[in-house]
């Protein structure tokens, strides 16, 4: 295993701020588990959710992710997978766990995809049972997918997911968002927040940027260059935001993530958006110079503190197999830990390391 730092450099304003990963802060948190995110609860514990053979699971870690607890089971369903688990961690400390339902051929023919959660109000030790608060078809062409929780200023929830649902008759795909103004307890029907015609927007992360007062949510978006390249959407977080109708192809509150555009052929998806500080926000999604997804390496790079001109990219992990449905979580104001499904040393499982702000 090579010793090495990796970094990236980005003029942010008058400053030049850098990320150096340390590979010798690389941990295996589980073998064979997927799309994993982290979370910190309780006051200093790490919780990292993610789903193993169709069940959804999680880790704890009392030492800053150095080592991990054995597996605990959240939740499973009888009619198929629970998949895609987020995490979110409230003010007040109560802690959601959201998931995606699919259903497996045949099982049951009244089975949907779904969007839902379940709750702990003791920092991820036990879970409820599971509500489901969106439902969409019962086959891939009208699903949804991929939730991603946000807490407002003023308390509101709010859950984003990409949704097949209201375009049976194409292969389209919007951004739908649920609020919650009573903690979780009722939730609205479902609100449009950004749809390219013809396209499908996809994997929303969700993030409040304090220097605009808004909500910036990071999207995949094949309308632009080609095929999935990473993009944001945006928002004023005013009255829970989004008051201006879906965002557009054209929409001035759409636009590349990155600063210097990737090639047409390149593919760019599943990102993940986190922020150190009010100045830099943090991007990742997994690249494919040839355009095939299964060879996809993890990518990060740095944006300023509205989520624009994300540049100088670079890769936490060493080069290997499918580095895929990848996060970043802030450790604290100067780490990122990225988090990847990757093959490492021959393993194969859920990788995390650590890379600090300079």
């Amino acid at each position: 295993m090579r010793a090495l730092f990796l970094s990236i450099s980005l003029c942010l304003g008058a400053t030049a701020a850098e990320i150096e990963w340390k590979p010798e802060t690389r941990v295996l948190v589980v073998r064979g588990g997927n799309y994993a995110r982290i979370a910190r609860v309780d006051g200093g514990r790490l919780l990292c959710a993610y789903s193993r053979r169709g069940v959804l699971c999680v880790k704890d870690s009392a030492d800053e992710g150095r080592t991990w607890s054995a597996e605990r089971r959240v939740g499973g369903w009888r009619h198929g997978a629970v998949a895609n688990a987020e995490l979110l961690v409230r003010k007040n400390g109560g802690v959601f766990c959201f998931f995606n339902r699919r259903p497996a051929g045949g099982n049951a023919a009244d089975a949907r995809y779904a969007i839902g959660f379940h709750r702990s109000d003791d920092n991820g030790r036990s879970w409820t049972e599971p509500e489901v608060i969106y439902q969409a078809g019962s086959d891939s062409n009208t699903g949804c997918w991929e939730p991603a929780g946000l807490e407002l200023p003023d308390g509101e929830l709010q859950v984003y997911f990409a949704n097949e649902l209201p375009y049976p008759d194409s292969d389209e795909q919007e951004i739908s968002m649920l609020r919650s103004r009573d903690g979780g307890k009722t939730w609205s029907g479902k609100v449009t927040v950004a749809f390219r015609k013809g396209s499908r927007d996809g994997m929303p992360v969700p993030l409040l940027v304090p220097r605009s007062k808004g909500i910036v949510v990071a999207i995949e978006d094949n309308g632009l260059r080609g095929t999935f390249k990473p993009v944001i959407v945006a928002s004023s977080w005013a009255r829970g935001g989004w008051s201006d109708g879906p965002v557009g192809g054209d929409s001035p509150r759409r636009w590349p993530a990155l600063e210097d555009p990737l090639p047409t052929r390149a593919y760019a998806g599943a990102p993940y958006l986190c922020r150190l500080g009010d100045d830099v926000t943090v991007l990742s999604f997994q690249l494919a110079d040839n355009g095939r997804m299964e060879d996809s390496r993890m990518v990060v790079c740095l944006g300023n503190g509205r989520a624009r001109d994300f540049g100088k990219t670079t890769h936490p992990f060493p080069e290997g197999e499918r580095q895929l449905w990848n996060s970043l979580f802030t450790k604290d104001g100067s780490t990122v830990t990225a988090v990847s499904e990757a093959t490492i040393d021959g393993v194969r499982g859920i990788w995390t390391v650590d890379g600090k702000l300079r």
